[in-house]
């Protein structure tokens, strides 16, 4: 049986992984897992793949009771820095604070602007000119239903991720990586390289993408698509240097439609609860074909 061994949520989307023992789930996935973002002169989204430099950036959230605290400030620092307090804290407005259309890959949202201060310190954090958003309550942003598996998806929302609610990565299927890219010359990659928010210890690599529904914790998850992965995974978070790894390995075993590259799977739970570390993970069904 697997079980969970690490949880992450990334409160701002693109930054540094926060970890936790703990993950409240609700109508909208992990609580505090990507509710804030930084957009462009233009209203699009903004992530590591054009701003590297969001990978140096550390956003947290208080904590209590190991999970994150719902509608809670947010801390930001830029790591390195010979201060390790947090340099801002950007409290979550009102949801009648001012608004601003933001286009979240195909969709388009109505966030909460977090202000002035806000913004000039994320430019130059980032070294682009930006502005903080928030998820509001009444924000939309319709869930499609290859992130749910065999879980309804009418009338549900999703944040500012990439799509799915949560990520799910057995440790498994990174130790394969791994083997390959060290057999290979290369460096072995830590988890948070591939921003998950649920790994599971697994007994066989990627057994997770034949996983249909299963219980961790208090909820079911109905998993979906494999994950693509992007150029992110590229990008080293200490020295932002960029590689080739670990795209090319993957792209050798793991090939998805139309050269996409796949690794961790997407999901979403069936209604509010919480997931811990240590819990176990029963697979109620599984996939008529792997990979689905």
């Amino acid at each position: 049986m697997s079980r969970v061994t690490d949880l992450f949520v990334h409160p701002l989307k693109g930054a540094a992984p926060q970890r936790v023992q703990r993950l409240r789930i609700d109508a909208l996935g992990a609580v505090g897992d990507r509710r804030w973002v930084l957009v462009d002169a233009h209203g699009t989204q903004l992530t590591a793949r054009e701003v590297p430099r969001l990978l140096h950036v550390e956003a947290t959230v208080p904590i209590a009771d190991g999970a994150v605290m719902a509608d809670a400030p947010l801390a930001l620092r830029v790591r390195d820095t010979a201060d390790a307090s947090p340099s801002l804290f950007v409290a979550h407005g009102g949801d009648d604070a001012p608004r601003r259309e933001v286009r979240v890959w195909d969709d388009v949202v109505s966030l909460v602007d977090a202000g002035d201060t806000a913004a000039e310190w994320c430019s130059d954090a980032v070294g682009v000119s930006c502005r903080l958003m928030h998820w509001a309550h009444d924000s939309r942003r319709p869930l499609r239903a290859k992130y749910a598996g065999p879980l309804a998806t009418t009338g549900r929302d999703v944040t500012v991720t990439d799509g799915a609610p949560l990520l799910l990565l057995g440790a498994a299927s990174l130790d394969e990586l791994n083997g390959r890219l060290t057999a290979n010359g290369s460096a072995a990659l830590p988890i948070a390289r591939f921003r998950p928010n649920v790994v599971l210890a697994t007994h066989a690599s990627h057994e997770e993408d034949r996983w249909s529904l299963v219980r961790v914790g208090s909820v079911r998850l109905g998993v979906g698509s494999a994950c693509p992965r992007c150029v992110v995974t590229t990008i080293h978070p200490e020295t932002l240097a960029r590689d080739v790894e670990p795209l090319r390995t993957l792209a050798t075993y793991r090939r998805g439609a139309e050269g996409s590259v796949l690794f961790g799977v997407n999901a979403s739970a069936d209604g509010p609860g919480e997931i811990a570390v240590g819990d176990d993970v029963t697979v109620l069904a599984l996939k008529e074909h792997a990979g689905g």
